[in-house]
């Protein structure tokens, strides 16, 4: 089987590296998987890597548990694990996670008594891309929250509803979001999970803007949807409060 025909849908590379793989390993596993087994040069030319790093790429994918190595000879070849075996890869690092999470909320009181904290001083921090905004909305999605919230900016910087790549059509959201009337919008609205406490209004047709701004606790983020995807984040309870209050004016002339 030519190993391009298993490596050209590209859902299927989207897919391998959000299950955890990196791109250079999605490449070889990809080229290594209709092969019976494979000496690394031959892997290394399939998947197009350099010879020194498709090792250390069989490697890493060895210690995921998705290759692995048979010797014939005094040659070391390489053989990929059955596809199935993704799904008890998945497993592990959902196991993984779970112990991290455990071991993460034991010493987070020692890491808040590290932390410098500047009283009264806005912190400004900075993210990027869409890794970036799914931090925030992480961040955002666990308590309330106040938006203004432009839905075309979203759909054509990275394509997609990316509140429904986060968390699903099962997502409970607490908060009111402001949005600019026009067509992105409804198909927005028809996308996203209805529930109570998710209250949305259209702004007046005059108002227009191609940033998003979501205020959550201390919290303000600016999107700027530039060339970086910029964020800004800012964190001061006193500017987080004025903007919330400014929401508040916007959603009583909304509809």
């Amino acid at each position: 089987m030519n190993p391009s025909a298993i490596s050209d849908p590209p859902s299927i590379r989207k897919l391998l590296e959000k299950i955890g793989l990196d791109d250079r390993e999605v490449e070889v596993y990809l080229a290594l998987l209709p092969l019976t087994s494979a000496r690394a040069s031959d892997i290394a030319k399939a998947s197009k890597q350099s010879r020194s790093h498709t090792y250390l790429i069989l490697r890493s994918l060895r210690d995921k548990g998705l290759v692995s190595e048979v010797e014939k000879g005094k040659v070391i070849e390489f053989v990929a694990e059955p596809p199935n075996r993704l799904m008890a890869y998945l497993q592990d690092r959902e196991e993984e996670m779970r112990r991290l999470q455990v071991m993460t909320e034991r010493v987070l009181p020692q890491l808040e008594t590290l932390s410098t904290t500047l009283d009264g001083q806005p912190r400004v921090t900075f993210l990027t891309g869409l890794e970036g905004m799914k931090r925030v909305y992480r961040d955002a999605m666990v308590e309330e929250f106040h938006g203004i919230f432009n839905p075309e900016s979203m759909y054509n910087v990275f394509g997609d509803n990316v509140f429904l790549n986060i968390f699903g059509k099962e997502a409970h959201f607490r908060g009111k979001d402001l949005l600019i009337d026009n067509a992105s919008s409804k198909r927005y609205i028809s996308e996203i999970p209805k529930h109570e406490e998710y209250q949305i209004r259209l702004l007046p047709k005059s108002v227009g803007f191609t940033s998003d701004t979501l205020i959550y606790g201390d919290t303000i983020c600016l999107f700027a949807y530039d060339d970086e995807r910029t964020i800004v984040r800012i964190e001061n309870k006193n500017l987080a409060n004025t903007f919330r209050a400014w929401h508040g004016v916007m959603w009583e002339v909304a509809k």
